[in-house]
């Protein structure tokens, strides 16, 4: 959730690799009327799949929101494509200003909005809704993107994910390329944001422990510093990019069949059965599910990630 100090050309364009992207939605029907959010004018868009409340005043944003919200809804289906259809239009609200944001969240969130108020550029989806405080166009579409798969999650996969996987798939979302006319598609490799972060944390030997990032949650580095919340998610990027292409491709069937089970059933048994069939003496569900499906040996996997990454992030030989 927090944007990047940049370091050279060769952090942002990385090398050539396999890029999951999805067909830009050009055309996108919209149902537009009045709304208010207090004494505040603002619009009511529905869409096929959300309706999206914003005080938003900018015909160019009020444009571009629609077809990129469900462009990216396009997107989570082709990461996870065995999840069900929402049953009802995905709720959105969509601030222009960071007092309302604000005063939404208190009202929203109660005891959570203490937790919640500590976001960092303000985006955070709570109990289905989707709450974003636009701040400038390249850091606001990301997180409503990001934000948008937690809640694509919710609404169609509706099961216990652990966190590096549920927030693993949400950064994933945050590469987007644009245009003049507009976004012009989804790309994980393109997100200079958490590839310099992991750039920096490589070089400083700062990495979190893989055995340690599969148990926390974005609850254990919210309120920390900049640098702890960056590392946090732009570690949980490289380790997607990685199940999906690093150590030639040696995770990827193994990862695939995790994301197809994750929209067709409740994966806590499998994890249960990893973790009793292990040498583990405290049961963590994140850890037990990276086990049953991904690999036993997490410090093998986490000397090829790295090995990886350094390769693709830093360009070492």
């Amino acid at each position: 959730m927090t944007l990047y100090a940049a370091l050279t050309c060769g952090l942002f364009l990385g090398c050539a690799s396999q890029r999951s992207t999805t067909t830009v939605l050009t055309d996108v029907p919209v149902e537009t009327q009045e709304w208010r959010y207090g004494r505040t004018r603002g619009r009511e868009l529905q869409t096929e799949h959300y309706k999206i409340r914003t005080t938003l005043d900018d015909p160019s944003l009020l444009d571009a929101v629609p077809q990129a919200i469900e462009t990216a809804y396009a997107y989570y289906r082709t990461l996870v494509p065995s999840a069900a259809q929402p049953k009802k239009r995905m709720p959105v609200y969509l601030f222009a200003r960071r007092n309302e944001w604000m005063h939404f969240t208190k009202q929203l969130a109660g005891p959570r909005a203490k937790t919640l108020l500590k976001v960092r550029n303000g985006g955070y989806m709570e109990r289905g809704v989707t709450v974003i405080e636009y701040v400038v166009h390249q850091t606001t579409f990301p997180i409503l993107a990001h934000e948008g798969m937690h809640q694509y999650l919710f609404y169609c996969v509706n099961r216990r994910i652990p966190a590096w996987l549920n927030e693993g798939l949400s950064v994933l979302c945050e590469g987007q390329r644009w245009g003049r006319a507009g976004l012009t598609e989804f790309d994980a490799w393109y997100n200079p944001s958490r590839r310099n972060r992991l750039a920096d944390a490589l070089l400083r030997d700062d990495l979190i422990p893989l055995e340690r990032l599969l148990r926390i949650n974005a609850g254990h580095v919210i309120g920390g510093t900049n640098q702890k919340i960056g590392t946090y998610y732009a570690q949980l990027w490289g380790l997607m990019l990685f199940l999906r292409e690093g150590a030639d491709g040696k995770y990827a069937a193994s990862f695939e069949r995790l994301l197809t089970q994750l929209g067709r059933e409740d994966l806590e048994p499998f994890a249960r059965a990893a973790f009793v069939g292990s040498q583990q003496k405290r049961y963590n569900y994140g850890t037990a599910l990276f086990r049953a499906f991904i690999s036993k040996d997490i410090d093998t996997v986490e000397q090829e990630c790295r090995a990886f990454l350094r390769k693709r992030v830093l360009g070492e030989k």
